[in-house]
Parts: structure tokens; sequence; C-alpha cells
């Protein structure tokens, strides 16, 4: 288990969840309000529909534009940065890249897991449409693919779909 010895008594940065980051790579690290948020590596499931829904957006034309579990930020301040499970990006990114700005963020993917579930329902999808992400898709445990567009400054449903059925069509413009 690695453990954080010696953090800063203030408010922790994204810069500073790289760095732990960088040494501690069992975990995957958020930030909220300058707080830190530690998750454990996601199950094989949930891996396993990252791998595929990357594959699926990369085999239809997203190549350079996917990526599994990326930083983003989620308001203007360096003290709120989530990690979702997949993004597509507006375009090409540096590949020094760690903390994507909001607006670089088509689409961002969170799959739903046994002690994630308030975090992906209710408030990531809160905080990326605060920050203007166009698109937010959640998958349920049931396989569920439920999809949202912004509305103002939050989410409206416009479809549901089993994620095989997803998988087996065309993919949407993402732009």
């Amino acid at each position: 288990m690695t453990v954080v010895s010696s953090l800063p008594d203030r408010p922790l940065t994204l810069d500073d969840v790289t760095r732990i980051a960088e040494a501690d790579t069992n975990h995957r690290f958020e930030l909220s309000e300058g707080n830190l948020v530690v998750m454990p590596p996601g199950t094989w499931r949930h891996q396993e529909i990252s791998l595929l829904m990357s594959a699926w957006l990369l085999s239809h034309g997203y190549r350079g534009r996917v990526n599994v579990a990326p930083g983003v930020r989620t308001a203007a301040d360096d003290l709120n940065g989530r990690i979702p499970d997949l993004v597509v990006t507006t375009g090409s990114i540096p590949a020094d890249t760690v903390w994507l700005d909001p607006a670089q963020v088509a689409l961002a993917v969170e799959i739903v897991s046994k002690g994630s579930e308030r975090m992906d329902r209710w408030l990531k999808p809160v905080e990326y449409a605060e920050a203007g992400i166009p698109l937010f898709w959640r998958v349920e445990p049931d396989d569920t693919v439920v999809q949202f567009r912004l509305d103002g400054n939050r989410y409206a449903e416009y479809g549901s779909v089993p994620l095989d059925d997803l998988l087996a069509g065309d993919v949407p413009d993402l732009s």
C-alpha cells in the first residue's frame, strides 16, 4: 500500500495531484475543492467496458481524440479535477497534457461501479455540465448507456441504449 506521507497545509492543487499520481500508480486521484479523492483501480468489467468503447470509437474515426481515464479540469480554478473513465476530445491534444481544459472535451463517459454510484450519477454530471462539457454518457451496472446532452448548465437525457447495441452501431457525431 502506498501512503502519502507529506501533504501541504493548504488545499491541494491539480499540480499536487499530478505529483501524487506519479508516485502512486495503484490508485486514481481526483480533486474536489482542493480535497483529494482516492479511488482503487477499476474492476475487470469496468476496464473491459472502457476498452470496448475505446476500440469502437477508434475504429470509427476518432483516433487521436479518445483516451481512457484522462484528467479533466472541472472549474476555472486549480482546485477541481476529475478523471472520467473515457473522453472524446474536440481535437488533438498535446502529448504532455495531464489536465484537459473542459472546452477540449466533447464527451465524458463514466462507468458506474460499486462504490462510485453517487459520484457517477449525481456529482460528476453536475460538475461536467457546469464546466460546459457538451455530452455525458453513463454506463449503468446492467450495461445500459444513458446519454445526456448539455442544456444550459445541466444535462438533459436524450437516449438510453444497451451497451452491445451501441457498440454494434455507428458512432454518433461527437463534434
